[in-house]
């Protein structure tokens, strides 16, 4: 695997790019050349040609979903105390109401959240939600999707209680946008929602500085049979892509890329045989056919642990980190070297 350093500069012009656009009468939060997501299938077919059992087509998140990988990612990182609580399908409305009034005013009224809460904890899971969220332990929350750790009110902080909860995930977009998908999922598939909280334990020791984001094409995008013993890492980016990358514990550039590229390989294998043991088949043959990504935090011993599992492609809602799904697409896809990409302070 190729090691590849970026000049920040670069980065830092990218990063400046996607400000001015989004303080513009025509805001985007669109990366210029990096950490580039939701392309067209025109964008990337002239990069990544298709083949007879390989097509360009946006993911579906039904292989991606947090619940499924859970068990998955509580072993990797030894979790011994974790949780998934089922959000009643019937506080979708207050959750859009609580998320309207946060919007048009900036604050959820007391008296609307506090409605909603005592609604909850009247209801099965809201009973096995209330010893958990005693004001003492601390918990990192999240949905299936992703985690409301945009929203502005402590987003990035441990969650304690009810109230902290529904507050974070009232006031994120993230957590907006997952609750809507869901519900149109549902009514796609003339289903009930199904919508799921995840506690995980907080882990202060938890440092984005020292993740990074692994991608695994689907063998058929380099001609390949569809087959899981065929899934292998083409690239590898630090995940805080708009931040210089800093080297922890004073280790060396080679020392820890070779570091995440073992630990990426190993859990790639572990990710095969899960998918064989835990999941049925259709998962199985979603994530061949589409390929995935996932994330990785190294640690001090050495080791890696897997942080989640995320969609692969153009055309996915997955951001690329230090890669462009197009301009990176032919490594990306696994059709030249591997890489292990960083971004670095040019020399004075």
């Amino acid at each position: 695997m190729q090691i590849r350093t970026i000049p920040f500069s670069l980065v830092a012009a990218d990063a400046a790019a996607i400000k001015a656009t989004q303080d513009s009468s025509h805001p985007s939060s669109r990366s210029q050349r990096f950490s580039t997501a939701d392309h067209s299938r025109e964008e990337i077919l002239p990069i990544v040609p298709e083949t007879p059992t390989f097509k360009h087509e946006p993911p579906p998140w039904k292989p991606y979903g947090y619940t499924l990988w859970h068990r998955l990612v509580a072993r990797s990182q030894s979790m011994t105390d974790y949780h998934e609580v089922t959000i009643p399908s019937f506080l979708y409305e207050d959750l859009m109401t609580c998320h309207s009034a946060w919007v048009s005013s900036g604050r959820i009224h007391t008296s609307l959240l506090n409605e909603v809460i005592e609604t909850w904890q009247s209801t099965k899971s809201g009973k096995k939600l209330m010893p958990l969220l005693d004001g003492t332990k601390k918990w990192f929350i999240r949905l299936d999707q992703m985690s409301p750790k945009d929203s502005p009110v402590s987003g990035k902080l441990p969650s304690s209680t009810m109230e902290d909860v529904l507050t974070k995930l009232c006031t994120s977009m993230r957590a907006y946008g997952c609750l809507q998908r869901e519900e149109q999922d549902a009514k796609k598939e003339e289903r009930e929602m199904v919508l799921k909280l995840v506690l995980n334990p907080w882990d202060e020791g938890m440092d984005p500085g020292r993740e990074f984001r692994v991608f695994v094409p689907p063998p058929a995008a380099r001609g390949e049979k569809i087959n899981a013993e065929l899934l292998a890492v083409s690239a590898i980016s630090q995940y805080r892509w708009p931040y210089v990358f800093e080297a922890p514990w004073g280790w060396s550039l080679e020392r820890i890329a070779e570091l995440v590229q073992d630990g990426a390989q190993k859990v790639l294998d572990e990710i095969v045989v899960y998918t064989f043991t835990e999941l049925d088949e259709e998962i199985r043959g979603l994530l061949l056919k589409h390929g995935f990504s996932f994330d990785i935090a190294l640690q001090e011993n050495g080791r890696v642990q897997l942080v989640e599992i995320n969609p692969f492609g153009a055309q996915s809602g997955c951001g690329a980190c230090l890669f462009n799904w197009v301009l990176d697409g032919k490594v990306l896809y696994g059709l030249e070297e591997a890489q292990f990409v960083i971004t670095l302070k040019e020399s004075a």
